[in-house]
């Protein structure tokens, strides 16, 4: 057989041809490999480090991410669709199975992150603008407040003269009024403090305790359900706000710092090897084969690699190389 026989046979790209035969060769032996010899932790942290060097570097990608974002944000803007319209059925579907299961998280771990002081200040701020609101409502003048409905006639006269009078009774009486709101407001700031620990804990207690399991699953079905219900126009509004150049630009600085310590590869190394250390030594065979995953990947590796060696064999320099190696 010369090199032009060979060279036509191999060019063969039919099903079960040479070259499909050489596909599913190649893809076996790798398919024998053990992940890390494929993927070797060294070789990948390096290659991932080269790739955020070289987008870091980027006089464009700042723009090129905003661009890209700018885009999405106009298609969700003119999308007339809730997010449960524009994903697969099957998604809401399973994402409610998931949400109903039982299930009660940690109370000292929903606590920890409950109970920090930004959500602490902002609560505080909350209760404590109910509890004013309620006092000065309560405090209002008895013509005015239904608490005080019970007032006798001469309480309310005496203070119907004490609001219209503007000698020194109604200088005492605003007076009055003003110390007993200052002593209420700082009740109720005493009373906030106090009730803040009581208000989380209770809070933890509602979200943790496995008795009210049905509870926690109809609050997330519920909350899914709100996520769901979501127009896609409103989530494109919603990203138009936010400031991507700027965060993009937070990103680039922490990264590139980070980068040019030198530990980012070692600290990139032992990431990959702790992902494989429980799989990294199976051959790719082993783990693809209990997912069910094994003829997929055969199928799919074999017409990829025939697709990228079909324009390979049928090239000229390939011809010229198989012409030299036959003589």
């Amino acid at each position: 057989m010369n090199a032009q026989d060979l060279l036509a046979r191999l060019q063969d790209a039919s099903s079960d041809g040479p070259l499909d035969r050489l596909a599913s060769l190649v893809v076996e032996h790798e398919l024998s490999q053990p992940l890390e010899s494929l993927l070797p932790p060294a070789l990948a942290a390096r290659a991932l480090r080269a790739a955020l060097e070289g987008w870091l570097a980027s006089d464009t990608a700042d723009r090129e991410l905003a661009s890209a974002l700018d885009h999405l944000q106009r298609q969700l803007s003119q999308d007339p669709r809730t997010v449960r319209e524009a994903v697969p059925p099957e998604l809401p579907k399973m994402l409610s199975e998931l949400a109903t299961r039982r299930y009660s998280p940690d109370r000292a771990l929903v606590l920890s992150i409950l109970d920090r002081p930004p959500v602490r200040s902002l609560a505080r701020a909350l209760l404590l603008n109910v509890l004013i609101e309620f006092s000065r409502k309560v405090s209002a003048p008895v013509t005015e407040n239904r608490i005080a409905k019970g007032f006798s006639g001469l309480a309310k006269f005496a203070a119907d003269q004490a609001k219209s009078s503007g000698g020194a009774l109604g200088g005492i009486a605003g007076a009055l009024s003003d110390e007993i709101e200052r002593q209420v407001e700082k009740r109720a700031r005493d009373f906030a403090d106090s009730a803040l620990s009581g208000l989380f804990q209770q809070l933890a207690d509602a979200l943790t305790d496995p008795t009210r399991a049905s509870e926690q699953a109809e609050m997330r079905v519920a909350l899914l359900d709100g996520v769901l219900s979501l127009p896609l126009a409103k989530l494109g509004q919603e990203l138009s706000r936010s400031d991507i150049p700027g965060s993009a630009k937070v990103v680039r600085k922490a990264l590139t710092q980070w980068l040019s310590t030198r530990d980012a590869t070692r600290e990139l190394e032992g990431l990959i090897t702790r992902i494989m250390e429980r799989d990294g030594k199976r051959p790719m065979r082993e783990l693809l084969e209990p997912l069910g995953l094994l003829d997929t990947f055969q199928d799919l590796g074999r017409e990829s690699l025939r697709r990228r060696l079909t324009p390979v064999v049928a090239s000229e320099p390939f011809a010229r190389w198989l012409e030299e190696l036959m003589k």
